[in-house]
């Protein structure tokens, strides 16, 4: 099953230069290395550290690099030598054509196509990836990968995503702020019953990631792994505006997912946040680069309680 967007034969192709990500690469090409022992970079590890950087700009960052309405038109020379190059070329047409509220496919194992027709049937009937959805089926280009390499490549799934920072801002503080604050007085006069009740909401209110991590999520993807195409169900992951992993859950054709796009346009899915399932991301445990411990710190100051 080749690259495809479901239902949609014929989608629009950016012209060279107009994706952020082009944007950003031939801002930064010529500059040299931030660490001057590493002056001597070739320019395939230059593509691998741009790449990276631009996914860890998050989307404040690279706010910058959207091209407006009249955007550089790069050289014939830039094209071939600093655009061309940075994956394959195939992908362009999908990088402007993803965007959270639409579905996408993942496949990153290649082992067993029968497992694989059984997925993509299941898929079929629940709906998981759906009209308009972007289906990244491809051994040759995503044969061997991980979830971060393939984001490398295909960095639009996170970064066509805008983030109202001030209010995700707002929204956590005020949710830190919350759970910090001095138990109302009167509540000596409970009974020990409603006592333990409250304190037990109080509990699990501070330790649900929803409150917290919910309101990071910018994607999700649907992935095909060696787990799924062995049974173990297909990868929902969602995603923060850095690329890190926020939550990630196993999926099975049960009903609990059908019909995606709408769970997550009503933000149904934030739902999903109150239980056990699944696993938070590493970037989100104590000690990960968005994990706790969590203080209240400056406007703008998202790292310290995201």
């Amino acid at each position: 099953m080749p690259l495809h967007i479901i239902e949609n034969d014929d989608p629009e192709t950016a012209a060279w230069g107009e994706l952020p990500l082009e944007v950003y690469f031939l801002s930064e090409w010529e500059k040299p290395h931030p660490d001057p022992s590493q002056s001597n970079e070739s320019p395939a590890d230059r593509r691998k550290r741009l790449l990276r950087q631009f996914l860890a700009l998050g989307s404040e960052g690279r706010e910058p690099y959207w091209p407006g309405d009249s955007p550089a038109v790069p050289t014939e020379a830039q094209i071939d030598e600093i655009l061309r190059p940075i994956r394959p070329e195939a992908l362009r047409t999908y990088a402007c054509n993803t965007v959270a509220e639409k579905g996408l496919w993942l496949r990153l194992c290649y082992t067993n196509e029968e497992a694989h027709n059984s997925l993509w049937a299941d898929n079929e009937e629940a709906e998981w990836v759906s009209y308009d959805g972007v289906v990244l089926d491809d051994e040759s280009i995503f044969g061997g990968l991980d979830l971060a390499a393939a984001l490398e490549i295909f960095p639009e799934r996170v970064t066509n995503e805008s983030v109202d920072i001030e209010l995700r801002d707002n929204e956590l503080r005020e949710i830190v702020a919350t759970q910090r604050e001095s138990p109302d007085p009167s509540v000596e006069n409970y009974s020990d019953e409603l006592k333990e009740e409250l304190a037990r909401g109080k509990t699990e209110r501070e330790e649900n990631p929803l409150l917290r991590y919910g309101e990071c999520v910018v994607t999700h993807i649907y992935v095909e792994d060696e787990v799924a195409t062995n049974g173990g169900g297909l990868l929902n992951v969602f995603l923060d505006d850095c690329g890190n992993v926020v939550r990630q859950w196993r999926v099975h054709n049960d009903g609990s997912e059908d019909n995606y796009d709408g769970t997550w346009f009503e933000r149904v899915w934030k739902d999903d946040f109150l239980s056990p399932v699944g696993e938070i991301g590493p970037a989100y445990h104590e000690g990960g680069s968005r994990g706790p411990p969590y203080t209240i710190g400056s406007p703008g100051a998202v790292g310290e309680y995201v």
